[in-house]
């Protein structure tokens, strides 16, 4: 899971606490899959499913990596090495509504607003506002859905539906349950879909630090045609951008039906990656399939890991063996 500006590879977030106060909506129940028996053989590809299918959350991409402006996000909103994720990507909708003055009101009920908005490279994305409590300005409890048609923005092509009910609105902190209906972003290399919900706080301090919270109880995301299910998860990320860093965990059910996988995974040790690397140089991520049996991943460097595994669920570790960043990903997941 490379940490690029590319779709394919984002990382995720804290909380360690399964059971989601999790959001909306959510298709993946078709795809149980029963615990994995964990064992020295698949314990690399196990880590390496955990961590790309718990990457649909955040993205720590290059310093390079830019967010989409023009209608989608205001310019100047979106510092350069924040990424471009899932979590990510909401943030930045909220933000632009939170900023942007209601749009024209439409039909029967005044408190209904919508309008479109063209997206720079081409395509469109249709805002619509219920305003609640009927006070002209986006407040806690209203209603937001942003339907993307082919919106095309910093190269990268935007379809489907986010949905969001505004739970936190003060100062530097925006929050909201979220609903991703057929979302899917593309960006010529890579493309990730959403189904399902989640719920999501931003903090930030322009120019200094960003932190997303979310937990969510049931998420289907595909990368690239492979679907996996997030279930009783909890996430945050917080950026550094004076330091240049990110510090991300992750706690929750992991279920990959392509491969057969499902375990329940969780930081040991955060990760910590400098926006200018491709992958985290420290941190360790346990991964805990049937009969208590475990894979544990620890980096080394933003280029190696160490993985061992512990097959009879009795705290006896296998010899770490070395896998550079690069060769995990490219394990079937």
């Amino acid at each position: 899971m490379r940490k690029t500006n590319s779709l394919a590879f984002v990382v995720v977030g804290s909380a360690l606490a399964l059971a989601g106060c999790g959001g909306d909506g959510g298709d993946g129940n078709n795809l149980e899959v029963p615990l994995t028996a964990i064992t020295e053989a698949n314990s690399a590809q196990v880590s390496s499913v955990v961590y790309g299918a718990a990457s649909v959350l955040f993205d720590v991409a290059s310093s390079a990596g830019e967010l989409p402006l023009g209608a989608v996000v205001s310019a100047g909103s979106a510092p350069s090495g924040s990424g471009l994720g899932l979590a990510n990507f909401t943030a930045r909708q909220l933000k632009a509504v939170k900023n942007r003055p209601l749009p024209t009101a439409s039909g029967a009920v005044g408190a209904v607003y919508q309008d479109s908005y063209p997206c720079t490279g081409g395509g469109s994305v249709t805002e619509r506002i219920d305003d609640a409590d009927d006070n002209g300005v986006e407040s806690i409890g209203d209603s937001v859905k942003m339907t993307f048609v082919g919106c095309v923005e910093d190269g990268v092509t935007s379809n489907g539906v986010v949905s969001f009910r505004l739970t936190e609105l003060s100062g530097n902190l925006i929050g909201a349950r979220v609903t991703f209906s057929d979302l899917r972003l593309n960006d010529g290399t890579d493309e990730m879909g959403a189904d399902g919900g989640l719920d999501l706080t931003v903090t930030e301090s322009v120019g200094v630090s960003e932190v997303y919270q979310l937990a969510g109880d049931n998420l289907t995301a595909t990368l690239n045609g492979d679907r996996h299910v997030l279930t009783g998860f909890t996430g945050s990320a917080a950026t550094d951008f004076v330091l240049g860093t990110v510090t991300y965990n992750f706690h929750g059910r992991v279920s990959d039906s392509s491969n057969g996988i499902a375990v329940d995974a969780a930081t040991v040790n955060a990760f910590v990656a400098r926006l200018t690397d491709d992958y985290p140089g420290s941190g360790a991520l346990r991964s805990i399939g049937a009969g208590n049996s475990q894979a544990l991943l620890e980096v080394v460097s933003p280029t190696l890991v160490r993985i061992s595994a512990d097959p009879e669920g009795d705290g006896s570790f296998t010899a770490p063996l070395e896998w550079s960043w690069s060769a995990l990903a490219a394990l079937p997941r």
